[in-house]
């Protein structure tokens, strides 16, 4: 056993950082999303970034077209030379990028722009768009065409817009914002990870490897931790990785952001959605696929009721959240069949670039952990029961945890009001009125969320790391109450988290919205008392330990 555990682990490590491509293969094609349209020149002497093995033939060489402000760009020439990697320019082939061009280029965006101008353009005419949006890979093959410029459209047979449904870019918002950026990160080193996130993703890097280990050798204790230790790990690594915020070194960010294999979500599925759907549309339903994952409930008014179902379908679905990031969402992709049974145009792509071979090895990591505890039980060391619980918890837990750290930023009521100004006049006090911030002031907080604690600022600023957050977050409050821009704020995550499912309920099925939801949480906690400062974080402990507290009551029958 212990020799098949050490077998397991090496493997599933290996399968973890290569999903689907040999380490040559990975090494030359470095990854950042900081740069992911960065169109900077490179650095005098700076030599081109060589090919990956065999990517020639897996993707067009006539032209890489991306389309930034209504104008379509050829960035074949400029690919291997981009900061941040081929890689991800051909992650974004035929997509609309513009709110990601604008948001991360921030602090420099004359010269992003004037690199960008420099760039050969193409006509929209000779970029064949598919037939319907969001088509399934043999659909796209068979007319030629491009995935379409939008991840998610066209759901329920609403129309797909031309041109993207931003409000305008420029804002003296902005500039306040850019200007504060260039005067506190002078250089792209000083915007990235610092020493001390390195080493909490350190200490959580090698936790997580000794969580791991227990759990193929059936340690109770290592199960129970592992869901907790694993998501520090995946806070500090995926989401800045995927954002090119770690290192400067794009190579550093490429690795990380693999992480959250097995059992949070799997990559190739999840940055286009992120990056291309979610942090440009957010919190606009037709566009951002993040209101539609936990189907049936209902996250946004914009979508339509499903009779029948309720707020109760959004807290148990959670449970297996990462589940269906990590194993359905890819397999469905495989299958050419849409994410959920209630659109056909909900679909997960994966990008051009990722061939189905690829997708589907990414998936080892996932099926050793589906299988080792049956084939422990195969073996004869533990009962069904407790296979069971080793192969389930660790997804429930998991799942419960990117269920709340993802879902009370934005599935809030004042999140999705229309913005506090007369017209949506500035995208990014859009960006900053559908996201809420909590814990705001707490050193400990950011530390254990990696910033997605203030998510409001992650989506204006998204080229820096959330470990700098906080020493920012006094200017950039008076930043947004000098231009009138809203913060949506809540005391902590219990409070964020009871506001979310009071909008989901209400959302869903109001008459059945548990009556925690509603409370308001105490403003002092010292003069409220000991009891009702534990009763106010009761709903948000229930829901993450409720797994474990079912397990520990059986082990006895193990």
């Amino acid at each position: 056993a212990s020799m098949a555990a050490i077998a397991f682990t090496m493997a599933s490590a290996c399968l973890v950082l290569l999903p689907g491509l040999s380490p040559s293969t990975h090494a030359r094609l470095p990854s950042s999303s900081l740069r992911m349209v960065a169109l900077a020149e490179p650095a005098a002497g700076a030599k081109p970034r060589s090919r990956g093995a065999g990517q020639r033939e897996r993707v067009s060489t006539t032209s890489l077209p991306l389309r930034i402000d209504g104008a379509w760009y050829d960035l074949l020439s400029y690919a291997d030379e981009h900061p941040g990697g081929r890689w991800l320019l051909e992650y974004a082939r035929g997509r609309d990028v513009t709110a990601l061009f604008h948001a991360i280029h921030m602090k420099n965006s004359k010269l992003a722009t004037a690199a960008l101008s420099r760039l050969p353009r193409l006509e929209s005419e000779s970029l064949p768009q598919p037939s319907r949006p969001c088509p399934f890979p043999s659909e796209q093959a068979s007319e030629g065409t491009l995935q379409g410029p939008y991840v998610l459209a066209g759901l329920d047979g609403k129309p797909v817009p031309e041109a993207p449904p931003l409000p305008p870019i420029e804002s003296e918002l902005r500039r306040d914002l850019a200007e504060m950026l260039r005067r506190e990160f002078p250089t792209p080193a000083s915007s990235k990870a610092s020493a001390a996130h390195w080493a909490r993703t350190i200490a959580a890097l090698v936790g997580t490897v000794a969580c791991w280990a227990g759990w193929v050798q059936g340690s109770a204790l290592a199960c129970l931790l592992l869901p907790f230790v694993h998501w520090v790990l995946i806070a500090h690594t995926v989401h800045e990785a995927t954002h090119g915020n770690l290192h400067t070194d794009p190579r550093i960010n490429f690795w990380a952001q693999f992480t959250s294999h097995p059992i949070c979500f799997n990559v190739f599925v999840w940055i286009p959605q992120h990056l291309l759907s979610h942090h440009q549309y957010t919190n606009d339903d037709a566009l951002d696929v993040d209101l539609h994952h936990l189907r049936p409930a209902r996250l946004h008014p914009g979508c339509e009721v499903d009779e029948g179902y309720g707020g109760a379908n959004f807290i148990f679905k959670g449970y297996f959240s990462t589940m269906g990031m990590s194993v359905l969402w890819p397999v469905r992709v495989l299958q050419q069949k849409s994410t959920g049974r209630w659109y056909r145009n909900l679909v997960t792509p994966k990008p051009d670039a990722v061939s189905d071979a690829e997708l589907a090895l990414s998936l080892l990591p996932v099926g050793c952990v589906l299988l080792w505890p049956w084939l422990r039980m195969l073996a004869g060391e533990i009962n069904a029961l407790e296979a069971f619980f080793d192969w389930y918890y660790p997804w429930a837990v998991t799942g419960a945890i990117w269920t709340v750290m993802t879902q009370v930023s934005h599935v809030q009521e004042d999140c999705q009001r229309p913005p506090s100004g007369d017209e949506q006049d500035d995208y990014f006090r859009w960006q900053i009125e559908s996201a809420l911030d909590y814990s705001v002031g707490s050193e400990l907080v950011p530390k254990l969320t990696a910033s997605l604690s203030l998510q409001s600022m992650h989506h204006v600023m998204p080229s820096v790391c959330g470990c700098h957050f906080s020493a920012l977050y006094p200017e950039y409050r008076a930043i947004c109450e000098a231009h009138g821009v809203r913060l949506n704020t809540r005391k902590d995550v219990s409070a964020a988290w009871r506001s979310c499912i009071a909008r989901v309920f209400e959302l869903s099925s109001p008459e059945r919205t548990p009556a925690w939801a509603l409370r308001e949480p105490a403003a002092d906690a010292a003069e409220s008392g000991p009891l009702a400062a534990v009763e106010e974080h009761l709903p948000l402990i229930a829901y993450l330990a409720t797994p474990g507290v079912v397990m520990l009551a059986c082990t006895p029958l193990f």
